[in-house]
C-alpha cells in the first residue's frame, strides 16, 4: 500500500508540474489557453528542454528533481493567486487523471518497450547525448520525444517506474481539451459538427486506446491528430466573426503546438504538414489578405518555438544514425565514424515497408522481397494476414460508434446550415490516407485516427443538420461522456484482475510494472565501453566486434 500511494503522490506531482509549465508558457504568448491544452503546451516545452539539457547532463534524480519542482512551484504560485480559478480547472484535471491512473498500473509494459523503449530512456537518464548511439538498436535509430519527456520522471522513490507515464499524460490532457472543446460548442447551434466531432473523437480515444500499455510511441501522436483536425476546423468557424486577426492568430499558435508533438513523437509524421499548408491556403482564399498570414508567421514567438523544436529533432535524429529522417535514405549526409552505412538504411526502409504491408512478421517472412513489395502484389496477402484482422477490427469499433450516434442524436427536425469549409481538411486527410496505404498500411503508422476521422467527419456534418434542445443534447452528451470514462476504466480494472490472476500482480503490495534484468542489458553494454564524460562517440567498429 505505502508504495501505491507513492507512485500516486508522484504521478500527480508530475501531472500538476506539466500543468505549470503549460500555465507559465501561456502566460508569455500572452493566451488564456482551456486546462487541456495547457497541459499540451507544458509537454511540449518539456520535450525541448528535455532535448536541450541531454546535450550537457545526464537526466539524473537531480537534474529532474529541479525541472519537476520548479513546474509545481509555478502550479502552487498560480493556486495562491487565483484560487477560486484554479480549483475549478484542477477538479476536472484530478477526476480525469485519476481514472487514467488505473491505466498505469501494470505488470506487463508494451511489446517494444523493453526493447527499445527504456534502454533509450535509461541511456538519457545515465548519460548526456551519445552519437552513432542507432548502432547498438534498431529502435534507437527512430527516437521518439516521449523517452525523451519520459527520462525527466526517473525520480527519488520511484525511481523508473514512472518511465512510462508521458502517454498517460498525453491522453489525460487530450481527454480534458476535448472536454472542454464538447461543453463550448454544446451552446452553439450553427457550430453542432464541432460539437460531435469533439464527442466522437473523445469516445473513439477512450475505447479504441483504452491500454495505455499499448500506446507506444505512436497512439499518442494519433489521438494528438483528432485534435489538430478539430483546431483546423474549428478556426474556420471565426472567419466571418469579429477580431478575426486575434484569432487567426490563437488557431495558428495551438496547431503549431500540436503539429509540433505529433511530429516530436514520429519525425514520418511531418507529412502531416500538409494539413497545416491546406489550412494557409483555406485561409488566405477567404480572408483576401496574404500579409495578414505572413505578419501573423513572421512575428510569432510559436513560430520559432516549432522551428526550433522541430529543428532539435531531426538533429537527434542526424547524430543517432548520420540520418536527419531514417530510414530515408535520400537524408543521409556525411560518412562519419558513427553513421550508419547508407546500404544498412536501405535494407532497413525495405524491412519497414515489408512489415508494415504483412510480408513479414515475428514466424514468417516472404521469400522475394523485391517482388511482393513491386506493383501491389503485396495487396492481396496484405488483405488476408492484416485487414480481415487488425483492421477489421478497428472498423467494427468505429462501425458501432457510428451506429450509437446515429440512434441516439438522429432528429426529424432539421436545421438549414451551409459549412463547406471543411472539405479542404477533408481531402487532406483522403490523400494522408492514400499515402499511408501505399507506403506504410499499419494501424499504429496513422491508420486508426485517418480511417476514424474519414467517417467522423461527415458524420458529425450530418448530425449538426437536425435541432436539438438544449437539454436533450447536454443529457445525451454527458451519458456518453460518462460510458466511455467508465468503458476505460472496466477495462482496465479487468486487465488488472487478469495479470494478478496471470502474474500474481497485486497493485496494493507492488504497483509497480515488472522489470526485468534484461532491461539493463544495454546500459550494461554501454558501461564496458568506458565511455568518456564529455559528448560521447559510440564507434560502429566497437559494436562490430
Amino acid at each position: 500500500m505505502p508504495d501505491l500511494f507513492i507512485l500516486f503522490v508522484f504521478y500527480f506531482l508530475i501531472v500538476f508540474s506539466v500543468f505549470g509549465y503549460g500555465k507559465l508558457i501561456s502566460n508569455v504568448v500572452k493566451e488564456n489557453y482551456d486546462v487541456g491544452f495547457q497541459g499540451l503546451t507544458g509537454l511540449s516545452f518539456l520535450i525541448i528542454l528535455s532535448y536541450l539539457t541531454n546535450f550537457f547532463v545526464k537526466h539524473d534524480y537531480y537534474h529532474n528533481s529541479i525541472i519537476i519542482s520548479f513546474g509545481f512551484i509555478v502550479f502552487l504560485l498560480y493556486l495562491l493567486k487565483y484560487p477560486k480559478k484554479v480549483f475549478q480547472e484542477v477538479k476536472i484535471l484530478i477526476i480525469i487523471f485519476s481514472i487514467i491512473f488505473f491505466g498505469l498500473l501494470m505488470y506487463k509494459n508494451h511489446d517494444d518497450f523493453f526493447y527499445y523503449h527504456f534502454p533509450y530512456t535509461l541511456t538519457i537518464v545515465e548519460y548526456k547525448k551519445i552519437l552513432g548511439i542507432g548502432n547498438l538498436n534498431h529502435g534507437f535509430r527512430t527516437p521518439s520525444s516521449i523517452f525523451y519527456i519520459n527520462s525527466i520522471f526517473y525520480l527519488p522513490f520511484v525511481k523508473y517506474f514512472l518511465m512510462n507515464v508521458a502517454a498517460a499524460l498525453f491522453m489525460g490532457f487530450s481527454n480534458i481539451f476535448l472536454i472542454k472543446k464538447i461543453k463550448e460548442y454544446i451552446n452553439e447551434k450553427n457550430q453542432y459538427h464541432l460539437l460531435f466531432i469533439s464527442l466522437l473523437s473523445f469516445v473513439y480515444i477512450n475505447t479504441q486506446f483504452a491500454r495505455i500499455s499499448e500506446h507506444g510511441t505512436d497512439r499518442s501522436a494519433l489521438i494528438l491528430l483528432f485534435i489538430l483536425v478539430i483546431l483546423f476546423l474549428e478556426s474556420f468557424s471565426f472567419l466571418n466573426k469579429k477580431n478575426l486577426n486575434q484569432k487567426i492568430e490563437t488557431s495558428y499558435r495551438k496547431i503549431l503546438i500540436i503539429l509540433f508533438l505529433i511530429c516530436s513523437l514520429k519525425t514520418f509524421y511531418l507529412l502531416y504538414g500538409l494539413l497545416f499548408l491546406l489550412w494557409i491556403i483555406n485561409i488566405i482564399k477567404k480572408n483576401k489578405n496574404i500579409n495578414l498570414i505572413f505578419n501573423i508567421i513572421l512575428l510569432n514567438k510559436i513560430t520559432y518555438f516549432f522551428l526550433f523544436g522541430v529543428l532539435l529533432v531531426l538533429l537527434n535524429v542526424y547524430l543517432n544514425t548520420g540520418c536527419v529522417v531514417y530510414p530515408a535514405y535520400l537524408t543521409c549526409f556525411g560518412d562519419f565514424e558513427w553513421s550508419i552505412p547508407v546500404d544498412q538504411v536501405k535494407q532497413m526502409k525495405i524491412w519497414y515497408e515489408q512489415w508494415s504491408k504483412a510480408g513479414a512478421g515475428p514466424n514468417y517472412s516472404v521469400e522475394n522481397v523485391s517482388l511482393y513489395l513491386s506493383n501491389f502484389n503485396w495487396v492481396k496477402n496484405w488483405f488476408d494476414k492484416y485487414f480481415f484482422t487488425k483492421v477489421s477490427d478497428a472498423l467494427l469499433v468505429i462501425l458501432l460508434i457510428i451506429i450509437i450516434f446515429y440512434f441516439t442524436f438522429r432528429s426529424k427536425q432539421k436545421i438549414i446550415t451551409t459549412n463547406s469549409d471543411y472539405i479542404i481538411i477533408y481531402i487532406g486527410i483522403l490523400a494522408l490516407s492514400l499515402e499511408w496505404f501505399i507506403n506504410h498500411p499499419s494501424l499504429r503508422y496513422g491508420g486508426y485516427s485517418l480511417i476514424a476521422l474519414i467517417f467522423f467527419i461527415p458524420l458529425s456534418i450530418y448530425l449538426s443538420k437536425f435541432s436539438y434542445s438544449f437539454k436533450q443534447i447536454k443529457l445525451k452528451t454527458s451519458i456518453l461522456i460518462l460510458i466511455s470514462l467508465t468503458f476505460f476504466l472496466t477495462k482496465n480494472l479487468n486487465r488488472i484482475y487478469t495479470e494478478y490472476d496471470k502474474y500474481n500482480y497485486n497493485v496494493f503490495a507492488k504497483p509497480f510494472y515488472n522489470l526485468s534484468k534484461d532491461a539493463f542489458r544495454i546500459s550494461t553494454q554501454l558501461k564496458k565501453l568506458d565511455l568518456d564524460k564529455n559528448i560521447k562517440i559510440f564507434k560502429y567498429n566497437i559494436v562490430k566486434k
